[in-house]
């Protein structure tokens, strides 16, 4: 009988080998697997912290940025108030025809008329020193009063605030006392202003003391009669206010809450009540970052190394695109929306760096004025108004040495800030030909042309002064000589007198 062979050991362990060999491969692709998810898993939550942290900075970077802006925008609509409010308040006539003797005719028909009018303000009151309701406009309908107005009313302290600031700048007089160097002073600075509720309706206002503007005429004793004005903030108010922001659905709500995706600013009234709030739709970019991320995730497994590229450029691109929003809320902070020129903040800052630099770089400084712009409004309408302060703002750049600074600091008002500029003759032919050039004809609208002219007032620096304020007054006073020597014409102004130039049309 022949014995069975039995199985060979390296049979076996072939087999054995075999096994664990696929076991060790096994394991292996198993720990490429798992180390590859975690990778993924790592990255893919890498990604998703990355993208929630830039979205959240972008958008409370662009949150912030819409706050500020509409800060501005506001600040912007109480000093148009008050600057309108300054060119019947600072006035001899008013200080005779309202302080010392009410003539009611004045009132009704010049004082009041004219802030209607002409400036648009949609409600105006005086308030005696007695805290009495002297006389209430509501646009052109005037009617006069004797009501007390109470001391826990806002309007009570606001004319109360207005008096305060009157009383830091009183001067005594032989006839009474003035407010000293009023020229001095821009239209905010003359006024307390803040949100109050009148008849029911949440408004901008604006409260000054009437006080003389030249001196020839004197308040009696005790306190002034106080102007305050006020424009409504209604449907025409968040227009306007939307023309420089551009905002998404901008509105003003007294309860009622906003919905998540709407930014909120809050005001208060002038004794600190809650009025209610201003919401839009918020424009924020992180909400694009998100979308972005988010399938990028979904297909990391397969695209890896073309993910990351991927990434690295969205978010380059990302980046880029929040400097260029930055950059342009920067601009939109720093110039007039609708004329492209530098607003009051950025002729402010280049004013101050002007000063430091004096004397070894003299400047001057013009302050200039439209004429018969009102005209365009009213037979043309606001509109063409627009379209006469776009082509101004373009004919003073183009006069301008291209080291000069235009700005416009209020509705119908520019300033020239010429750098390393002091010699006469130059800047006066300069004058010269800003105010030719205003003359000829504008194209309004449709064919119809608009006539305009320019008043300038000249400073200086540094011998009109070496401050804001002085050389602000200098060219101011020099303005207003100017307009009151016919308009359409240059005034210099000198320290010990003025010198004119005149371009006659």
């Amino acid at each position: 009988m022949t014995p069975k062979k039995p199985i060979s050991a390296p049979r076996m362990q072939s087999r054995h080998s075999d096994t664990a060999g696929k076991s060790a491969k096994g394991y292996i692709a198993r720990l490429a697997f798992l180390l590859t998810s975690l990778l993924i898993v790592l990255a893919s939550l890498s990604l998703v912290f990355t993208g929630r942290i830039a979205s959240r900075e972008a958008d409370r970077q662009a949150s912030a940025n819409q706050l500020l802006l509409l800060d501005l925008a506001l600040e912007n609509q109480f000093s148009l108030l008050a600057r309108d409010q300054l060119s019947l308040a600072r006035w001899d006539v008013s200080v005779m025809k309202i302080s010392r003797t009410l003539d009611r005719n004045f009132i009704a028909n010049e004082f009041m008329d004219s802030l209607w009018y002409d400036f648009g303000i949609d409600q105006n009151l005086l308030i005696g020193p007695d805290n009495t309701v002297i006389a209430e406009a509501y646009r052109e309908d005037v009617k006069f009063t004797s009501q007390q107005i109470a001391t826990t009313e806002p309007l009570y302290r606001l004319a109360e605030q207005a008096r305060k600031d009157f009383s830091r700048r009183k001067e005594a007089l032989s006839a009474g006392h003035r407010q000293k160097d009023f020229a001095s002073f821009s239209p905010p600075a003359a006024a307390t202003h803040g949100f109050i509720v009148l008849d029911g309706q949440v408004a901008l206002a604006s409260a000054m003391a009437i006080v003389p503007d030249d001196g020839n005429a004197a308040l009696p004793p005790g306190d002034p009669v106080i102007l305050v004005s006020a424009i409504h903030l209604n449907h025409k108010l968040l227009a306007g206010l939307n023309d420089q922001l551009s905002f998404t659905d901008l509105r003003f709500h007294l309860h009622s809450s906003a919905a998540s995706n709407q930014l909120l600013h809050r005001i208060v009234s002038v004794d600190g009540a809650a009025l209610g709030h201003f919401s839009w739709t918020a424009a924020m970019p992180g909400q694009q970052i998100w979308y972005t991320i988010i399938p990028v995730i979904g297909l990391l497994g397969a695209f890896l190394a073309l993910v990351a590229f991927a990434i690295s450029w969205k978010i380059g691109k990302l980046t880029t695109s929040l400097a260029t929003s930055e950059r342009r809320n920067l601009f939109l902070a720093m110039h007039d929306p609708l004329s492209g020129l530098a607003n009051r903040l950025q002729f402010n800052r280049v004013l101050d760096v002007s000063l430091e630099n004096l004397p070894d770089h003299p400047f001057t400084l013009v302050h200039c004025d439209l004429d018969r712009f009102k005209a365009v409004n009213d037979t043309l309408g606001h509109a063409a108004g627009d379209v006469v302060i776009q082509a101004v703002a373009k004919r003073l750049s183009d006069a301008v040495p291209s080291s000069a600074l235009v700005g416009r600091i209020g509705g119908d008002e520019f300033v020239i800030l010429l750098q390393d500029c002091a010699d006469s003759p130059e800047i006066e032919n300069l004058a010269l030909k800003i105010i030719a050039d205003i003359h000829r004809p504008i194209d309004a609208s449709n064919g119809k042309l608009a006539h305009i002219g320019i008043s300038l007032g000249i400073a200086g620096a540094p011998e009109c002064g070496t401050t804001a304020e002085t050389i602000m007054a200098a060219a101011d006073a020099a303005l207003y000589q100017a307009k009151e020597m016919g308009r359409n014409r240059a005034v210099f102004a000198e320290k010990n007198n003025h010198s004119t130039t005149e371009q006659r049309i």
